[in-house]
Order: C-alpha cells, then structure tokens, then sequence
C-alpha cells in the first residue's frame, strides 16, 4: 500500500479528494482572488505603527503641557528646563521607575500623576504590540537566516538556525532580546559617568536599577539638561527591550512545552475510546484530515471552539453540501 504523501510533488490524496499537477497556478489564482492582499498587510502595519508613535506624542505632549502649567505643584531637586524636566517626568512616570526626583506635591499633580501611569500601561502596551518594538527583531532574525544560508555549516549558523524548518531557534532570539537589554545597560553606564559624572560602580547601580525599572530613589541619577534628555529616550526603549526579553523567555518556555507534548501525543498509541473521538463523520475509518485534527487537538493546539467557525465557513463555501469545494464555488460571480 502507497504510504500518505509518498508522490507529494505531484498529487496528494487527502479524504477522497485529489490534487493534480495540471489544477491552475495557486500565483494566478491567488492574484485574481487576493490581488493585493501583502500590499494592503504592509500598510496596515505602517498605519499602526504611525498611530502608536502618534499617541506616544500626544501623550508625552499632554503631560508636558500640563507639568508646564503645574510646576508649583511638583518638588524639583534639581532643575533643567521646564519642558525637559516635564519629559523627563512623563518618561519616568511612564515607565514606573520613580527616581523621586521631581515627585507630585499638591492634590492636581497628584491625580495627574494617578492618570498619567494609568494611561501609560496603555501606550507601552500598544508600543509593544504594534509591530515597532518587532521590528528590530525581526530584521534580525532575517539577517541570521540569510547568514545561515551562504554559510549552513558554521557552527554558529547550525546553533542560531534550525536549516530544516527554516527559522531562528528559540535560543537565539532570546539571545538577541538579552543583548539589546545588555546595550541598554552599557549605555546607561556611560551616561551616568561621563554625562552626570557619578563613579563607576554607581553608575552600573543606577543603570541597573532604572533597566528593572526598580528606581529606589535614593540617589539622584539624572541632574543636568543633556543627562535628563538622554535619559528620557534611554529610559523608554530599556523598558521595552526588558518587556521583550521577558516576552520572548515566556515564549521560549511555552515552545519547549508545546514541542515535549507533541513529541508524547505522536509517540502515543491510538486506544479505542480516542479512535471513535477522533471519527467525525462515523463512518468507521479516519482519514488524514481527522487524525492531523485529533492530534492537533490533544497537542492542545487547537480546540472545539476553533474548529466550529472553520465548519460554518466551508459550509458558506459549499452551499449544496457536496463536501467538497470547487474553483467554482470561490468565483460565484463570474462563474459560468
């Protein structure tokens, strides 16, 4: 008997139904159907982006105004400039480091600061998940594959990239969210001393603590105009290159669990009760199409409430319940 996808490259046979070598090119029909589909994802990733740098703006803007127009309202150590000093908090407020350098003194600051720290969960939130943050990533990541490619039998390319499946292992990833928090690190380092001219150990415990967003206040970091505008953009990507760190060892862990429990559902075998489970149609046999769902179930990859939507949309798709759908039945309009 002729083993599932043993002749792939020309047909596959997949619950009764053939694919062909001679069917149309999947690129036509793909252009006629979804001509402009990769033009129209590229500019909704642009248009979120401009909108998350855009309220970014507005915010740190509105929080300026207002320091500006509250300033007897806040206790300055040390002053710079009103509008630096109001970015310098809105960043710091942002953030949640509190270095208690300027800190909120009368009831209007106060429940502005209350506000402010509300509403700033939000911006980061949408920083980090409009694809800004990814970016870097992501270039990356393309990077050490196209590396891997002219050179797939370094050592480095086989322990950054997995060659089979073609993408970045997860190690390297990691790796590059921590190298990015280590930069962060370095740079706040060198600030701090050559900037605000406080010692080296100093300097790497208040790069530290600010990185963590710990900011025990105890010592004032930041005193002068350039030290403050340095750290207001330094403060904001250390924050999120920490969140991305976190979110890619979270990952990383969840990828390491995910492939140990398919690893144990493929090596498992098939018992009575989960072969009647896994028959959706009872007709006393599974096909391909029911036993990758089965498997994919008990992986935990997918659920009954994620199948239930597909079912209503083939149903759409095949209006005369043939089970089947044809080129035909995408086309209605121009269909003959």
């Amino acid at each position: 008997m002729q083993a599932p996808f043993s002749d792939y490259s020309t047909t596959v046979d997949l619950h009764g139904f053939r694919r062909s070598i001679s069917a149309p090119a999947m690129a036509e029909i793909n252009d006629l159907s979804h001509p402009n589909d990769w033009k129209t994802e590229q500019r909704d990733s642009k248009s979120i982006v401009r909108k998350a740098v855009a309220l970014l703006v507005v915010y740190l803007s509105l929080g300026v105004l207002i320091y500006w127009l509250n300033q007897d309202g806040f206790i300055l150590k040390n002053h710079a400039h009103p509008v630096v000093d109001g970015l310098y908090f809105c960043i710091v407020t942002m953030c949640t480091v509190g270095y208690g350098d300027i800190t909120p003194d009368s009831v209007v600051t106060k429940l502005f600061s209350m506000l402010f720290v509300l509403v700033g969960f939000g911006v980061l939130y949408l920083l980090l998940t409009s694809g800004m943050f990814t970016c870097v990533f992501h270039l990356q990541e393309r990077y050490m594959l196209h590396a891997a490619m002219y050179d797939p039998e370094s050592k480095i390319s086989s322990y950054t990239v997995d060659m089979k499946e073609g993408r970045v292992r997860m190690r390297a990833k990691v790796g590059s969210a921590l190298s990015v928090l280590m930069l962060s690190l370095v740079f706040g380092v060198l600030v701090l001393h050559f900037v605000e001219k406080i010692g080296w150990f100093d300097s790497v415990y208040l790069s530290f603590m600010s990185v963590t967003t710990v900011g025990y206040g105890e010592q004032e970091a930041f005193k002068t105009l350039t030290g403050r505008l340095l750290a207001s953009v330094w403060l904001l990507s250390s924050t999120l290159s920490l969140v991305g760190g976190f979110l890619y060892l979270a990952e990383a862990r969840t990828d390491k669990r995910n492939r140990e429990r398919s690893k144990q559902v493929l090596g498992e075998n098939m018992s009575i009760s989960q072969f009647f489970a896994a028959d959706i149609d009872n007709n006393g046999y599974l096909s391909i199409a029911e036993f990758v769902i089965y498997k994919l179930k008990e992986m935990g990859r997918i659920t009954s409430e994620d199948i239930i939507p597909i079912i209503n949309r083939f149903d759409q798709l095949d209006p005369t319940h043939r089970g089947k759908i044809t080129l035909p039945d995408l086309f209605p309009a121009t269909s003959v």
